[in-house]
């Protein structure tokens, strides 16, 4: 069975899509201000007003640790909770490497169409990147163009430097408390 459930983040509202036999995540929706318009944008049966399901629990608890200034490092069992149906080997490949930019850090979309052996393939980097189902745990925010600017993203690019701006305040306070 398919669900949706929409909760609150620091940033507004999110949700989370997600199968429960087994259990998998299909789709993250990136917060909004309008509860309504993420209402909108999901599919499947609503959630109960409490979820009670372990995995969706924890990573909702997750994202909003994330979107509460916590460097949040993803557990990697969400990878294996992640359900890739549509996805191509060489999109998976590109998301993969994707989710291994450090908190805090960027790599260009040259660098991760590098990272998976298709130098020329910055343009299949961004497409990908568009899709992706499973943004904040993979971090497609931390993906810019080579120039240093901003480039795309699927929450707009006020999120994008938001989200950005989030990890370096954390990034800047970690390396000030352990010197």
């Amino acid at each position: 069975m398919n669900i949706n459930y929409v909760f609150h983040t620091h940033f507004g509202y999110a949700a989370l899509l997600y199968s429960t036999t087994p259990f998998y995540i299909t789709e993250i929706i990136l917060p909004h201000p309008d509860k309504n318009d993420i209402i909108k944008n999901t599919t499947g049966k609503p959630a109960e007003k409490n979820v009670s399901h372990p995995q969706a629990l924890l990573v909702i608890k997750s994202i909003q640790d994330y979107f509460l200034g916590k460097k949040e490092f993803f557990s990697p069992v969400f990878f294996e909770w992640m359900n890739f149906g549509n996805i191509t080997p060489l999109e998976k490949k590109v998301l993969q490497a994707t989710a291994l930019i450090p908190y805090g850090q960027t790599a260009s979309y040259s660098d991760i169409a590098r990272a998976v052996g298709r130098q020329k393939a910055c343009r299949f980097v961004g497409n990908t990147l568009a899709k992706n189902p499973f943004p904040v745990i993979i971090p497609c925010h931390r993906v810019i163009k080579s120039d240093g600017s901003y480039g795309g993203f699927g929450g707009g690019k006020d999120l994008k430097i938001k989200m950005l701006a989030l990890e370096q305040r954390q990034s800047s306070s970690s390396l000030l408390v352990s010197e």
